[in-house]
């Protein structure tokens, strides 16, 4: 039976939505578009702070795929009857509903900076191999930490719960998604010299850093965002890089330095030209990094295309040994059956 025009027309709609966050790959288009290709993990959460009379919720979106920060939002209120009013194990989107509805409520307390907050400490802690890999546990002790941190409190109960879902899910909803290589708005709104003043006052340590460059398969340094990863070099002698690439053993066998990894907090335009580039390369330690305008960043993975392209190179070694190995096989029964 032949598909009613309109119902074919929505359908090649939704792929084209699809097609922006799948980097305009078709087939996987297709697969978000049919719920099969889920590149969001929600983490849903709540929260009560008896010693202030708070509570609160949030919802955090993180793209598992590409590592980055999809959306966040959050409310506190000045009560604590919230807490019982939220369940973790709805689905977003009735949570996403429930909040909006709170929002409006007269206890609520302005929890801009607190979104504001829970965005950079994310970065800081690094929760994206505990929401890749779902781990309760340990994000919850985390978000536990940030919530304590944020609103300066010892005592904090917290419970929190995963979802999968996709980037077209969150769009149809009418979720703004923050895509990479966006402009950050806070960085506008915000001088450079105090950006950098916020920046370093936050971590416990800043370190020299000297980023790799790959003038062919690297990324535009103005096209790095926060949350993603490069490799880098700690050239400095001071204890703390020491100590880092100790527990990394990032030594070679002649006692050189290799390369670690960094996770990219901030990307500030500097004054004298070129970048500053903040990463971190430990819990509270941030390198800082000048680098030039026209240079392309190592980062620590390969880009999508690099890692299918590998895959299907080791997959064609794969038959062609295979092959061999049943050749030789062939031509010894036939050696064995003549002689």
């Amino acid at each position: 039976m032949a598909e009613h025009p309109d119902s074919l027309n929505g359908e090649s709609s939704i792929i084209d939505i699809a097609l922006k966050y799948t980097n305009d790959d078709l087939e996987k288009a297709k697969e978000m578009a049919s719920d099969q290709y889920l590149d969001v993990i929600v983490v849903k959460g709540r929260f009560i702070v008896e010693k202030k009379g708070y509570s609160g919720m949030f919802l955090a979106f993180f793209n598992h795929i590409n590592e980055y920060i999809a959306n966040v939002t959050s409310i506190i209120s000045s009560k604590t009857e919230l807490y019982d009013s939220v369940n973790v194990f709805d689905d977003w989107k009735t949570l996403h509903k429930d909040l909006m509805t709170f929002k409006q409520g007269s206890d609520m307390v302005d929890s801009q900076n607190f979104n504001y907050f829970l965005i950079d400490s994310f970065v800081t802690y690094d929760v994206f191999p505990d929401v890749r890999e779902q781990n309760k546990d340990d994000l919850t002790n985390t978000f536990h930490d940030i919530i304590s941190k944020s609103l300066n409190v010892d005592t904090v109960e917290c419970e929190i719960e995963f979802e999968s879902t996709s980037s077209l899910a969150m769009n149809l909803a009418g979720l703004p998604i923050d895509l990479p290589g966006g402009e950050n708005k806070e960085a506008i709104e915000i001088p450079e010299d105090e950006r950098i003043t916020k920046i370093e006052s936050e971590a416990k340590y800043v370190i020299q850093g000297e980023v790799l460059v790959a003038p062919v398969k690297g990324k535009n340094i103005n096209e790095l965002y926060p949350g993603e990863k490069i490799k880098l070099l700690l050239p400095g002698k001071d204890v703390v890089s020491d100590k880092i690439l100790k527990l990394l053993n990032a030594y070679d066998s002649d006692g050189g330095r290799l390369p670690v990894v960094g996770r990219i907090k901030a990307v500030v335009p500097n004054v004298g030209g070129g970048f500053i580039l903040y990463a971190f390369v430990a819990k509270g330690v941030l390198a800082k990094i000048y680098e030039e305008e026209n240079v392309k960043i190592m980062l620590d993975k390969l880009p999508v295309d690099d890692q299918e392209r590998k895959a299907k190179m080791e997959n064609w070694v794969i038959y062609v040994m295979a092959a061999l190995v049943g050749l030789i096989i062939i031509c010894g029964i036939f050696l064995y059956r003549i002689l």
